[in-house]
């Protein structure tokens, strides 16, 4: 298995874990390509120490950075409110892909490559000019249900490009379905096929232009070899279930909350981040409060809400609109011993973590957009007797798998999620343990290494992998 990612092994959140465990699905046979530091690229090869290979002008890393987080973050969560389109950064984002693929292409024979998400996605074309390498993407986070007008181009281009790997993996049916409606609205020269989540590229014979360096410009025409169709996957990242259970049955680790609150509590484990929803949650929990002033002293909310991109306008904006709110909240219904929102310092590693779970009354996770979700799943796995309930907003991903037996919350409306925190908190014990049981069954159907094998066979033999593509990628989902 060889990897590229944005960053590489040891990076907080559920990504990094997950790549390893692709690495390790190698068997030796592997290798992971990443930016390391400011602008340092770097490899590991079969999970050894890592190896630097070369160097980003810091230029071009500053404006890919600006241009993932200005604009194609905001875009592919539906909130173009918060877009900044700018030629430099996009041009430094083409920049950054194309001499990251050189490196690799220069540093290894390897010709298939799993490419992971959004900084990256110029990478499939990039790699199939340079070393005529198979790749899957995985997007990690939501494809829009639509791009406005004057945005459309940068994300053509994009599109084009993940239309050169062979296997492009999204966490929800639907965000599949968005991908597959984009294409076939504004990408000439391809054909999709929903019902078989297949794209194809219209019969046209194309050539590369290639001029080499040492021959003062002269042109050399070689005819372009091309895939004829890609693959779309619906491949929900899965949880290592037993790995938090166990966390949480550790009865010697301390809750982080021991000393802060001495109530039950409604937690959320996010950061400052427009597309999750804290602006909204805190509006609901003032209004949650003002309805049922008898729960004062006997309920507080947690949250795990740390900065984000502090050096990017609009998330540096929202975080301290977010802190002010924190404060006008507790200001307005704080008593002498008791505060209504309690932030939990951090950082909190995994074992913290599962306590923190194990032991909320509530988990309420309500983004407005959200790729997926991991911490619904942690939380679910972290539940055993007398479990808490799980409030969760249909615009995360992991709705699709968890949905169900959850609280359903409406991220947009404060006065409705405080009702379904009600809901949430006054369930009682059997209806809990009832959905706290089919949401870890759902979770057992759908483990980390499903997707692990399934992105290691597809970079398999083309055999192995034909077959395993035709029958898997509407699985998950059902």
């Amino acid at each position: 298995m060889h990897i590229i990612s944005y960053r590489g092994p040891g990076m907080g959140g559920g990504v990094s874990p997950s790549l390893s465990r692709l690495e390790a699905s190698a068997n030796g046979e592997s290798s992971w390509w990443f930016l390391s530091g400011d602008r340092e690229v770097c490899a590991r090869f079969s999970a050894s120490a890592e190896e630097k290979i070369g160097s980003m002008a810091k230029e071009i890393v500053d404006g890919h950075y600006r241009f993932c987080n200005e604009f194609l973050w905001p875009i592919m969560h539906d909130l173009s409110e918060y877009a900044t389109y700018d030629e430099d950064h996009r041009s430094s984002y083409e920049k950054f892909n194309r001499i990251f693929a050189r490196k690799i292409s220069r540093y290894t024979s390897a010709t298939n490559f799993f490419v992971q998400d959004y900084q990256l996605a110029l990478m499939p074309l990039q790699l199939r000019r340079l070393c005529n390498a198979d790749t899957a993407v995985f997007w990690h986070i939501p494809w829009p249900k639509s791009v406005p007008q004057e945005f459309l181009e940068p994300i053509i281009d994009i599109t084009k490009s993940m239309l050169s790997a062979q296997h492009v993996g999204f966490h929800t049916a639907e965000y599949a379905e968005n991908f597959l409606r984009f294409v076939e609205k504004h990408v000439p020269g391809f054909q999709t096929f929903p019902d078989r989540l297949t794209i194809c590229r219209d019969s046209v014979k194309t050539y590369t232009p290639y001029v080499h360096p040492f021959f003062n410009g002269k042109i050399e025409v070689y005819p372009a070899q091309t895939r004829n169709q890609t693959q779309v996957l619906v491949a929900p990242l899965g949880l290592d279930v037993s790995y938090w259970q166990n966390l949480a049955a550790d009865t010697k680790q301390p809750n982080p909350l021991t000393g802060l609150i001495k109530t039950d509590y409604v937690l959320s484990v996010d950061r400052a981040d427009y597309t999750k929803g804290v602006i909204p949650r805190l509006k609901a929990i003032a209004h949650f409060f003002d309805f049922h002033p008898e729960m004062k002293g006997k309920v507080t909310f947690a949250q795990v809400c740390g900065k984000s991109r502090m050096n990017i306008e609009a998330f540096a904006k929202y975080y301290w609109e977010c802190r002010s709110l924190v404060n006008a909240v507790n200001a307005q219904h704080a008593t002498d011993d008791w505060e209504p929102v309690v932030d939990v310092p951090g950082p909190l590693n995994s074992a913290e973590l599962a306590v923190l779970y194990r032991d909320a009354s509530v988990m309420l996770v309500n983004p407005v957009r959200d790729g997926l979700n991991l911490t619904a799943k942690e939380f679910v796995a972290c539940q055993s007797y007398n479990p808490g309930t799980l409030a969760l907003s249909p615009n995360a991903g992991v709705f699709e798998e968890l949905g169900a037996w959850s609280v359903k919350v409406n991220p947009k409306a404060p006065l409705e999620m405080s009702a379904s925190i009600y809901h949430a908190l006054m369930m009682s014990e059997d209806e809990r343990t009832a959905c706290a049981r089919r949401m870890t069954t759902r979770l057992h159907a759908n483990p980390l290494n499903l997707w692990v094998d399934t992105f290691t066979e597809l970079l398999g033999t083309q055999e192995s992998a034909s077959g395993f593509v035709n029958s898997f990628p509407m699985s998950a989902a059902l």
